[in-house]
């Protein structure tokens, strides 16, 4: 539809901007063109143009479960101690 206006537009600068000395009506307007452009302009102006309403798509949950912690190897065993660093528990192995 847009490409139909840039033609009809177009076409109207295009007529009225014919010589007006070679035409037998000298004080004769030229208004069909216009006003047939900008009628097809109005009226498509004036539609409601609804967009789709929007669908909103929920995220899938992500159930995890929890992992269990590896077994220590012989001759050791875990503890959690603090870590002065970041002030929070570690899993640490510990020899027996």
């Amino acid at each position: 539809m847009k490409k139909l206006l840039v033609v009809l537009a177009v076409f109207a600068t295009a007529v009225q901007a014919g010589p007006w000395h070679h035409s037998p009506h000298p004080y004769r307007s030229y208004w069909v063109a216009p006003a047939i452009i900008g009628g097809v302009i109005g009226y498509e102006l004036s539609r409601p143009h609804h967009n789709p309403p929007y669908v909103y798509v929920a995220p899938q949950p992500v159930y995890m479960q929890p992992v269990a912690p590896p077994s220590a190897p012989n001759g050791y065993h875990q503890e959690q101690i603090l870590d002065a660093n970041c002030n929070c528990y570690r899993l640490v192995l510990v020899p027996n």
